[in-house]
């Protein structure tokens, strides 16, 4: 029986963790839906204290020839009108005054990641952003360890990449973990933000230029050489890649290979082939079972 001095302790404990928001990309597309619905029903279904599961959504009218879902539908009621920038929530579900879709505005993600960082590091106050794609498996305890160890602060964590075009270094968007100061000082300048980059340009790329551009001592170029030749880029923690790759990729690798790499809490795997997240769910995390409705 646990008494009450190891129960008050345990609350203790709870409390002085961090407090983590993961934020999954969403989209009407119809490949996305089941990617989101896997996770809602694996990983996704998990409870572990201090850390919440969120999923973002445009709310802004996009058309498309590829198949959707209907958003309202999704939701249970009909949707709310948002201005650009704006933000509803309800539950897990965040929805953005932008679209969903790159046909209504190509810099859509990016539009959505930053409002959404608004809401979870300014108005929620979580200590930490993780946001991930939909086609990610999150070992959720894991990132819990993980997060466990680092400052509260200047955090900005994940596979670490070099753009072609720009030069700019940045993390991937498909595992990106930040502290509430910098996912909420991108959030309050998210207009200016989106302004400022060429509408084209990735998502992950102008939030990796941004925070090298204010956050970091080093400048951008030798930033990037760092990266390009496996330095340490930065004297900070920004640009940090958690245990030597950031996230273990699984979209090209044989379903064999699919094995979970400790200390990693990211495994990526391909949007059109999530019954291998099923499958990887199954037989390292659950003893193999799996919830019903997928």
């Amino acid at each position: 029986m646990v008494s009450q001095d190891q129960l008050a302790r345990t609350n203790q404990q709870s409390a002085q963790e961090p407090r983590t928001a993961i934020l999954v990309l969403g989209c009407v597309l119809t490949v996305y839906d089941r990617c989101i619905k896997i996770i809602r029903a694996t990983w996704g279904a998990k409870s572990v204290d201090n850390i919440d599961v969120f999923y973002v959504y445009g709310g802004q009218d996009a058309t498309t020839r590829e198949p959707v879902v209907d958003l309202a539908q999704l939701l249970g009621r009909a949707l709310p009108r948002l201005q650009d920038g704006e933000i509803w929530a309800s539950g897990d579900i965040i929805l953005c005054g932008a679209t969903d879709l790159r046909e209504g505005q190509a810099n859509c993600i990016l539009r959505k990641r930053l409002i959404a960082f608004d809401y979870l590091a300014n108005q929620r106050g979580y200590d930490f952003v993780y946001a991930v794609c939909a086609s990610s498996y999150v070992d959720v305890e894991g990132l819990q360890r993980y997060v466990a160890s680092l400052p509260r602060s200047g955090v900005y964590h994940g596979a670490l990449f070099v753009h072609d075009r720009s030069g700019y270094p940045f993390v991937s968007g498909a595992s990106c973990l930040l502290s509430r100061d910098i996912a909420g000082d991108l959030g309050h300048r998210a207009g200016a933000i989106v302004s400022a980059y060429p509408e084209e340009m990735a998502d992950d790329v102008v939030i990796g230029h941004f925070i090298a551009d204010k956050y970091c001592r080093e400048p951008i170029a030798e930033i990037s050489r760092r990266i390009a030749v496996a330095q340490k880029p930065t004297d900070n923690q920004t640009f940090v890649m958690p245990f030597g790759h950031g996230s273990v990729d699984f979209v090209m690798a044989p379903a064999y290979s699919q094995v979970p790499r400790e200390p990693s809490y990211h495994f990526h795997f391909h949007s059109r082939r999530m019954w291998e997240m099923e499958n990887f769910h199954r037989r390292f995390f659950t003893g193999g079972q799996i919830e019903e409705g997928t």
